[in-house]
């Protein structure tokens, strides 16, 4: 039975019941834990899948198998979201100058000598340059026979969607197709709107009741906050409607219209637990780079385990579920409807490790 497998069994004794994708999946992922390490110089002869590619739409339970299975490992391995990885990445390429092509081999290998397993999470391509770094990367992990567990809302040959640039994706896919074992998760529920919220976080409209009830909501959280100022952030100024000790409060337009990219969102989730973003209004949700970075804010709060306060101009779901929906977008939706709920609250943070030690 496939509730026999070691993950299964684990997810059991916490009292998480596996929908029927979400066993294949675990069987499958205990089944390549499983597999003896391979010689070396295997990757041309490969007879079994050298990682695992679970995608799935937004709530299906695939970063909690890969944690699952992380936690499992007896090991060497490494878990990382793809921002922090990305981040990681070309810092290392900014310092290493002229010698990029040096670099990206020679880090590779550095990973692949701390890590058996090497797990990386919310995996997707949106970028050419990320594309061929990203081929080159996993290619040096996999000749070094490394396991490698990536998480993406796409599938495969869905990546990097953007009809004029798919056919630069077109070698890190196959590379996917042909070396990992690809598991869909495709059960019909998303799970992070099981439970209900524990409290408003997300209110609306843009007014004086509005921050006053959110002002009191922090007040009762023994959070205590400045009016006005700014930070820096990636050497950058940024204003901010307040601040304090571990709290800082935006506006949409600062955080998300702004030259800002994940980079800065990734330093805010090291300094502050607590984010507040006000003013948000539907036409700014409807410009492209408004919404992408926004987006990206979830998700590195997400990640973190970090507190998002919003205050909109109507629901905030209302108004990203009017704008053009994609897999980007629902995966939003289904994290922040997680981060109002008592059990997200509890959560441990999630320590971010670098690329390589």
């Amino acid at each position: 039975m496939l509730e026999s497998s070691a993950l299964a069994r684990r997810f059991a004794e916490r009292g998480v019941l596996l929908d029927p994708g979400q066993r294949r999946a675990a069987d499958a992922l205990d089944a390549l834990c499983l597999q003896p390490r391979p010689a070396a110089g295997w990757l041309r002869r490969q007879q079994g899948p050298a990682g695992a590619y679970l995608w799935g739409e937004p709530g299906r339970g695939k970063t909690m198998l890969m944690d699952g299975l992380f936690a499992l490992s007896t090991q060497p391995a490494q878990r990382i979201h793809y921002h922090q990885f990305l981040r990681d990445l070309h810092r290392g390429l900014a310092q290493a100058g002229g010698e990029h092509a040096n670099y990206l081999p020679a880090l590779a290998k550095r990973v692949a000598g701390q890590s058996r397993l090497f797990c990386l999470d919310e995996f997707h391509l949106h970028d050419i340059a990320d594309a061929i770094l990203m081929e080159r990367f996993l290619t040096v992990l996999l000749e070094e026979r490394v396991q490698v567990i990536l998480t993406s809302n796409y599938a495969p040959e869905q990546l990097l969607p953007d009809p004029q640039l798919h056919r630069y994706a077109l070698r890190v896919i196959a590379l996917i197709q042909q070396h990992l074992a690809v598991l869909h998760l495709d059960g019909a529920q998303d799970y992070r709107y099981r439970e209900a919220a524990s409290a408003e976080h997300y209110l609306h409209p843009c007014d004086a009741d509005a921050e006053q009830g959110l002002r009191r909501l922090l007040r009762e959280d023994g959070l205590q906050l400045t009016d006005g100022g700014g930070v820096s952030l990636s050497g950058r100024p940024l204003p901010t409607r307040a601040q304090g000790p571990g709290c800082v409060w935006f506006d949409f337009d600062a955080i998300c219209l702004g030259p800002r990219s994940h980079l800065d969102y990734l330093e805010i989730s090291e300094r502050w637990h607590t984010v507040i973003v006000s003013d948000i209004a539907q036409a700014q949700l409807n410009k492209a780079d408004g919404l992408r970075r926004f987006i990206w804010l979830v998700d590195v709060l997400y990640d973190r385990r970090q507190r998002l306060l919003l205050i909109s101009e109507r629901p905030i779901e209302t108004m990203l579920r009017e704008v053009a929906l994609s897999v980007d977008t629902h995966r939003t939706l289904s994290r922040l409807a997680e981060m109002q709920s008592a059990s997200f609250a509890a959560a441990t943070a999630i320590e971010m490790s670098p690329l390589c030690q």
